[in-house]
Protein backbone atom coordinates (compact mmCIF):
# COMPACT_ATOMS: atom_id res chain seq x y z
CA UNK A 1 0.00 0.00 0.00
CA UNK A 2 1.33 3.08 -0.99
CA UNK A 3 2.26 5.46 1.95
CA UNK A 4 3.82 8.62 2.87
CA UNK A 5 5.38 9.37 6.07
CA UNK A 6 7.33 12.53 6.99
CA UNK A 7 8.37 15.19 9.74
CA UNK A 8 8.21 18.64 10.41
CA UNK A 9 7.39 19.62 6.41
CA UNK A 10 7.12 23.13 6.12
CA UNK A 11 3.15 24.37 5.43
CA UNK A 12 2.43 28.14 3.81
CA UNK A 13 0.81 28.96 7.31
CA UNK A 14 4.46 29.31 8.48
CA UNK A 15 3.94 26.01 10.47
CA UNK A 16 5.05 22.71 9.88
CA UNK A 17 3.11 19.14 9.68
CA UNK A 18 4.17 15.92 10.19
CA UNK A 19 2.58 12.83 9.21
CA UNK A 20 1.74 9.04 8.30
CA UNK A 21 -0.77 8.65 5.26
CA UNK A 22 -2.01 6.61 2.99
CA UNK A 23 -1.91 7.74 -0.63
CA UNK A 24 -3.13 4.74 -2.19
CA UNK A 25 -6.30 5.41 -4.32
CA UNK A 26 -9.56 5.47 -2.42
CA UNK A 27 -7.83 7.52 0.42
CA UNK A 28 -8.76 10.87 0.88
CA UNK A 29 -4.96 11.73 0.05
CA UNK A 30 -4.59 9.85 -2.53
CA UNK A 31 -5.34 10.49 -5.98
CA UNK A 32 -8.72 11.60 -6.99
CA UNK A 33 -8.93 12.50 -3.09
CA UNK A 34 -9.91 15.66 -1.21
CA UNK A 35 -6.58 16.43 0.12
CA UNK A 36 -4.89 15.71 -2.65
CA UNK A 37 -3.81 18.99 -3.79
CA UNK A 38 -2.31 19.30 -0.27
CA UNK A 39 -0.29 16.57 0.01
CA UNK A 40 1.13 17.28 -3.19
CA UNK A 41 2.33 20.59 -1.84
CA UNK A 42 3.72 18.37 0.64
CA UNK A 43 5.48 16.23 -1.84
CA UNK A 44 6.99 19.57 -3.44
CA UNK A 45 8.31 20.49 -0.30
CA UNK A 46 9.90 17.33 0.71
CA UNK A 47 11.26 17.37 -3.13
CA UNK A 48 13.02 20.38 -1.94
CA UNK A 49 15.65 18.19 -0.20
CA UNK A 50 17.97 15.65 0.07
CA UNK A 51 16.33 12.51 0.34
CA UNK A 52 15.78 11.63 4.21
CA UNK A 53 15.50 15.14 5.01
CA UNK A 54 12.19 14.80 6.10
CA UNK A 55 12.00 11.30 7.43
CA UNK A 56 9.89 11.19 10.64
CA UNK A 57 12.11 10.53 13.91
CA UNK A 58 12.22 7.15 15.49
CA UNK A 59 9.20 6.21 17.42
CA UNK A 60 7.36 9.84 16.91
CA UNK A 61 4.91 8.38 14.99
CA UNK A 62 2.84 5.33 15.04
CA UNK A 63 4.73 3.38 12.01
CA UNK A 64 5.35 -0.32 10.78
CA UNK A 65 5.10 -2.06 13.66
CA UNK A 66 5.45 0.23 16.08
CA UNK A 67 1.53 -0.03 16.16
CA UNK A 68 -0.45 1.11 19.19
CA UNK A 69 -1.16 -1.32 21.64
CA UNK A 70 -4.87 -1.80 21.28
CA UNK A 71 -4.56 -2.70 17.68
CA UNK A 72 -2.95 -6.49 18.93
CA UNK A 73 -5.98 -7.04 21.15
CA UNK A 74 -8.69 -6.67 18.43
CA UNK A 75 -10.77 -9.72 17.74
CA UNK A 76 -10.11 -10.09 14.35
CA UNK A 77 -6.60 -9.45 14.47
CA UNK A 78 -6.08 -11.53 16.73
CA UNK A 79 -8.12 -14.28 15.34
CA UNK A 80 -5.87 -13.44 11.65
CA UNK A 81 -2.39 -13.73 13.89
CA UNK A 82 -3.68 -17.46 15.35
CA UNK A 83 -4.90 -18.53 11.69
CA UNK A 84 -1.29 -17.09 10.22
CA UNK A 85 0.33 -18.88 12.63
CA UNK A 86 -1.29 -22.00 11.86
CA UNK A 87 -0.30 -21.73 8.02
CA UNK A 88 3.12 -20.70 9.05
CA UNK A 89 3.42 -24.10 11.02
CA UNK A 90 1.78 -26.29 8.42
CA UNK A 91 4.16 -25.02 5.86
CA UNK A 92 7.50 -25.76 8.19
CA UNK A 93 5.74 -29.20 8.64
CA UNK A 94 6.34 -29.45 4.58
CA UNK A 95 9.88 -28.81 4.61
CA UNK A 96 11.03 -31.23 7.22
CA UNK A 97 12.72 -34.57 6.98
CA UNK A 98 10.02 -37.18 6.64
CA UNK A 99 6.71 -35.40 4.73
CA UNK A 100 4.71 -36.93 2.29
CA UNK A 101 4.36 -36.03 -0.82
CA UNK A 102 0.69 -34.62 -0.42
CA UNK A 103 2.01 -32.31 2.15
CA UNK A 104 4.42 -31.21 0.06
CA UNK A 105 2.41 -30.51 -2.53
CA UNK A 106 0.77 -27.87 -0.57
CA UNK A 107 3.35 -25.57 0.02
CA UNK A 108 2.48 -23.45 -2.90
CA UNK A 109 -1.04 -23.13 -1.71
CA UNK A 110 0.22 -22.54 1.92
CA UNK A 111 3.05 -19.55 0.67
CA UNK A 112 -0.46 -17.86 -0.57
CA UNK A 113 -2.86 -18.14 1.89
CA UNK A 114 0.52 -16.79 4.22
CA UNK A 115 0.58 -13.57 1.95
CA UNK A 116 -2.62 -12.96 1.46
CA UNK A 117 -2.82 -13.24 5.34
CA UNK A 118 -0.14 -11.21 5.80
CA UNK A 119 -1.43 -8.61 3.66
CA UNK A 120 -4.70 -8.49 5.47
CA UNK A 121 -3.38 -8.03 8.81
CA UNK A 122 -0.74 -4.87 7.52
CA UNK A 123 -3.71 -3.26 5.61
CA UNK A 124 -5.59 -2.96 9.06
CA UNK A 125 -2.90 -2.22 10.62
CA UNK A 126 -2.27 0.57 7.48
CA UNK A 127 -6.06 1.85 7.99
CA UNK A 128 -5.32 2.56 12.17
CA UNK A 129 -2.45 3.91 11.75
CA UNK A 130 -4.13 6.43 9.56
CA UNK A 131 -6.69 7.11 12.10
CA UNK A 132 -4.24 7.37 14.69
CA UNK A 133 -2.26 10.51 12.69
CA UNK A 134 -5.43 11.60 10.60
CA UNK A 135 -6.13 14.35 13.09
CA UNK A 136 -3.12 16.44 13.02
CA UNK A 137 -2.57 16.51 9.53
CA UNK A 138 -6.19 17.23 7.91
CA UNK A 139 -6.28 19.81 10.72
CA UNK A 140 -3.29 21.74 8.81
CA UNK A 141 -4.69 20.45 5.38
CA UNK A 142 -7.85 22.16 6.34
CA UNK A 143 -6.19 25.27 7.21
CA UNK A 144 -3.60 24.64 3.63
CA UNK A 145 -7.31 24.70 2.10
CA UNK A 146 -8.46 27.88 3.76
CA UNK A 147 -5.11 29.52 3.06
CA UNK A 148 -5.73 28.91 -0.79
CA UNK A 149 -8.98 29.82 -0.93
CA UNK A 150 -8.14 33.14 0.06
CA UNK A 151 -5.66 33.71 -1.94
CA UNK A 152 -8.15 32.53 -4.74
CA UNK A 153 -10.47 34.95 -3.41
CA UNK A 154 -8.22 38.22 -3.17
CA UNK A 155 -6.69 37.05 -6.91
CA UNK A 156 -10.37 37.58 -7.72
CA UNK A 157 -10.75 40.58 -5.97
CA UNK A 158 -7.63 42.11 -7.69
CA UNK A 159 -8.73 41.25 -11.29
CA UNK A 160 -12.08 43.01 -10.91
CA UNK A 161 -10.36 46.13 -9.72
CA UNK A 162 -7.94 45.85 -12.59
CA UNK A 163 -11.34 45.53 -14.82
CA UNK A 164 -13.61 48.40 -13.31
CA UNK A 165 -9.84 50.64 -13.43
CA UNK A 166 -9.68 49.70 -17.10
CA UNK A 167 -13.48 50.67 -17.71
CA UNK A 168 -13.20 53.77 -16.03
CA UNK A 169 -10.24 55.16 -18.14
CA UNK A 170 -12.22 54.30 -21.08
CA UNK A 171 -14.88 56.16 -20.49
CA UNK A 172 -13.14 59.26 -19.41
CA UNK A 173 -14.33 62.35 -22.02
CA UNK A 174 -11.84 62.90 -25.26
CA UNK A 175 -10.50 66.51 -25.68
CA UNK A 176 -13.01 67.69 -28.84
CA UNK A 177 -10.35 68.74 -32.11
CA UNK A 178 -9.70 71.89 -32.32
CA UNK A 179 -10.95 73.62 -35.55
CA UNK A 180 -8.72 74.92 -38.20
CA UNK A 181 -8.42 78.60 -38.67
CA UNK A 182 -10.99 79.77 -41.57
CA UNK A 183 -8.48 81.43 -44.69
CA UNK A 184 -10.19 83.58 -46.76
CA UNK A 185 -9.88 82.25 -50.36
CA UNK A 186 -10.79 85.67 -51.74
CA UNK A 187 -8.07 86.64 -54.64
CA UNK A 188 -5.59 89.07 -53.00
CA UNK A 189 -3.98 89.43 -56.61
CA UNK A 190 -6.84 91.31 -58.60
CA UNK A 191 -7.32 93.46 -55.64
CA UNK A 192 -3.80 94.58 -56.18
CA UNK A 193 -4.01 95.21 -59.72
CA UNK A 194 -7.66 97.37 -59.52
CA UNK A 195 -5.41 99.04 -56.49
CA UNK A 196 -3.00 100.30 -58.68
CA UNK A 197 -5.63 101.23 -62.05
CA UNK A 198 -7.37 103.18 -59.39
CA UNK A 199 -4.51 105.08 -58.35
CA UNK A 200 -3.11 105.68 -61.55
CA UNK A 201 -6.50 106.86 -63.09
CA UNK A 202 -6.89 109.60 -59.54
CA UNK A 203 -3.13 110.58 -60.50
CA UNK A 204 -4.00 111.26 -64.30
CA UNK A 205 -6.80 113.66 -63.09
CA UNK A 206 -4.56 115.27 -60.52
CA UNK A 207 -2.57 116.31 -63.17
CA UNK A 208 -4.84 118.18 -65.77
Amino acid sequence: MARLAFSNVPTKSGGVVSGNISTASGSPFGSGGKYESQVANIKAEIAKKPAGYYDPAPNTLYEGRNIVPEFEGLPHVMKAREELWRLEQQLLATRRGGASSSSIAQAPALKIAIKQKEDQIARWQAEMLAEKNAPVILAQLEQQAKEADLQRHLEIELAVQQALEKQLINQRPTAEPTAPAVTSTFPIIPIIIIAVIVGIFLLRRRAK
